[in-house]
């Protein structure tokens, strides 16, 4: 059964903010909306207005290039969260997003959430608090990077870009050319620990698309 507080609190944004105010976002939440399979929930270019969460079903979040040519970016499924920078700044989509299966999604708009935080200073200081604790912990995350493998570090990346996304089946964020430098390690040494990882049954990957196992 869907619990609209759950669903919620379960977004990394709102990650560690009292009972209390995760109740007042509920609030103003709207849950469960049926999107059919097929039925785009935005396209690229359109105003990125709210946060959305697919609470079942499964979405592909995509782009296409100039000569039409379809690139799949990422997969959301089972309480995904999407467009989170909605809830704070004026965005347009980089992509677009359609259900490949009949889904529901939850969403918070943006409008309704700054009202909330405008009338609410606890809100905007339990947000700013939670977001430094978020930062804490991911820069001692990433000092922690330095320490490790090539092959290990590889790895905490792509589990990293999956919590991330919140989902186990991705593309790439960047080229693989990219992501060695993002790395600091060789394009040589990249392939090589790809395939290490493939061999392991810790990834699949196909092309650009990674899943994890």
């Amino acid at each position: 059964m869907h619990d609209p507080r759950q669903c919620v609190a379960g977004a990394p944004i709102f990650a560690g903010l009292p009972d209390p105010i995760i109740a007042q976002i509920t609030a103003i939440s709207t849950h469960q909306q049926p999107v059919r399979k097929g039925e785009l929930l935005y396209a690229a270019g359109t105003t990125a207005d709210r946060l959305l969460v697919v609470d079942s079903g499964r979405v592909k979040v995509f782009r296409t290039a100039a000569d039409g040519t379809e690139q799949i970016m990422y997969f959301l499924a089972g309480h995904a969260v999407d467009s989170e920078a909605a809830l704070f700044m004026d965005v347009e989509h980089q992509n677009s997003a359609v259900a490949t299966e009949d889904a529901r999604v939850c969403s918070i708009r943006r409008d309704d959430f700054r009202t909330l935080v405008a009338n609410t200073p606890q809100l905007a200081v339990n947000l700013l608090s939670a977001f430094g604790s978020r930062l804490t912990m991911l820069e001692n995350r990433s000092a922690g990077l330095g320490t490790l493998t090539a092959h290990a570090r590889l790895f905490r990346y792509l589990e990293d870009t999956g919590a991330r996304l919140r989902t186990d089946y991705f593309r790439l964020p960047m080229s693989k050319r990219d992501l060695a430098g993002w790395l600091s390690i060789t394009p040589e040494t990249l392939s090589r620990n790809l395939k290490r990882l493939v061999r392991e049954g810790r990834i699949e990957m196909q092309g650009q698309m990674v899943r994890l196992l």
